[in-house]
């Protein structure tokens, strides 16, 4: 592992003594760009009284922030709490971010940092508290589900793909990364660049004009299950114009019930405040505590009979990229059941029977009576051939 530096003190010394040495750490990776990473040895008890009343407070803003929309106003008391946030950043609910050492983490102007994940400066290992810098360089996209750690570096135009862990290694520019562990998928051609990474040129009118009239014919017309709109607006991505997908007030209305339902296990109340918003919702469908349907667009989702969603499962009908908005109609058909935590992609479809395994990610189409797991899915077995097993044993 290169670039790391160890500091061994002895367990007996105060408090003070720690927190010293890791002042002086901070000031190193601050002062060095190569260093990217340090390690100090101390018992965990010492750790948790390095910066009480600075942590408590960074947390206070934190967890405020995680309820706010993307905004200036968000990125603005983000940096009260120490993180470096640049311009037209675009940051959605729920991401936690370091509250000890958030002066550590730097996302430059332009980037999208998707939900729920987390950046953490920090991460406490066989008693050794391991700091180390985070940047998440301009224009990048981090997918959904992920976790950046000391050490996590994503260099301008890549990718960073749903799902993935990120600690002590850098993503260099113009590449696709993902998975768990993490390794590199591909490096973009020269079209995917300018697909992924286009900047907008300047004729935001036009395109803010055609941009309506698609949204309004996708809301109209349930045959169109799909809607890509290339982004040419005024901000550095897409992201930042969540506020123009549909009337303002009805995203916070529907924000408002989606927020009140998570804290409500499965009950006939829950499905009643969904269908108020908009979601079809059929007999005997039960939602996990935590479950998180779309904030914008509920109304684009279809659960028939007798499905079951886990705790913390969340379903999109809307996503957003440096280049592109994305709105699509999610259906889960009768007797499907999706375990907890699992990520359900917008436009995709879950057959009849199907079952999703916990921590899964899902796109497109998940077939009948197959069973599906990973991030993102793949192919487990087949339900009811593993019946027939059973049966002839």
């Amino acid at each position: 592992m290169d670039n790391i530096f160890i500091i061994r003190t002895n367990t007996s010394h105060m408090t003070m003594d720690y927190k010293k040495k890791v002042k002086q750490q901070l000031e190193d990776l601050k002062s060095d760009p190569e260093k990217k990473l340090v390690k100090v040895r101390m018992p965990h008890e010492r750790y948790k009284n390095i910066r009480p009343l600075r942590t408590f407070r960074n947390k206070l803003i934190i967890q405020v922030s995680r309820k706010l929309v993307p905004s200036h106003l968000k990125n603005w008391l983000l940096r009260r709490a120490g993180l470096k946030i640049g311009h037209d950043v675009c940051l959605p609910n729920d991401i936690l971010f370091d509250p000890c050492f958030p002066e550590l983490i730097t996302i430059e102007e332009g980037a999208l940092i998707g939900a729920p994940n987390r950046l953490y400066a920090h991460e406490f290992r066989e008693s050794e508290l391991v700091l180390g810098s985070i940047n998440v360089g301009r224009r990048v996209l981090v997918g959904a589900f992920s976790y950046l750690g000391p050490g996590a570096a994503i260099a301008e135009k890549s990718i960073l793909n749903f799902g993935s862990e990120l600690v002590d290694k850098s993503v260099p520019s113009g590449q696709l990364w993902g998975g768990k562990p993490v390794s590199r998928w591909k490096e973009f051609g020269k079209e995917e660049l300018e697909k992924y990474f286009r900047e907008p040129d300047g004729n935001y009118k036009e395109y803010y004009r055609e941009a309506r009239k698609k949204i309004k014919a996708f809301q109209k017309d349930e045959s169109i299950r799909f809607l890509k709109i290339p982004y040419n607006g005024k901000r550095l991505n897409a992201g930042d114009d969540w506020w123009r997908a549909r009337n303002v007030l009805r995203i916070w209305i529907n924000g408002a019930v989606v927020e009140f339902c998570r804290f409500l296990g499965p009950s006939w109340l829950k499905n009643m405040l969904y269908r108020m918003v908009g979601m079809k919702i059929g007999k005997n469908v039960k939602i996990g505590k935590g479950c998180v349907p779309d904030h914008i667009y509920p109304d684009t989702i279809t659960l028939q009979d007798d499905v079951e969603l886990g705790e913390r499962c969340e379903i999109a009908g809307h996503e957003y990229t440096i280049t592109q908005t994305v709105f699509g109609r999610v259906l889960i058909k009768k007797g499907a059941k999706l375990k907890e935590h699992v990520l359900v992609r917008t436009g995709t479809t879950v057959e009849e029977g199907a079952v999703v395994e916990p921590n899964s990610g899902i796109s497109k189409e998940i077939p009948a009576h197959e069973r599906w797991g990973g991030m993102p899915a793949r192919f487990i077995e087949k339900i009811g051939e593993k019946k027939e097993t059973e049966e002839a044993q």
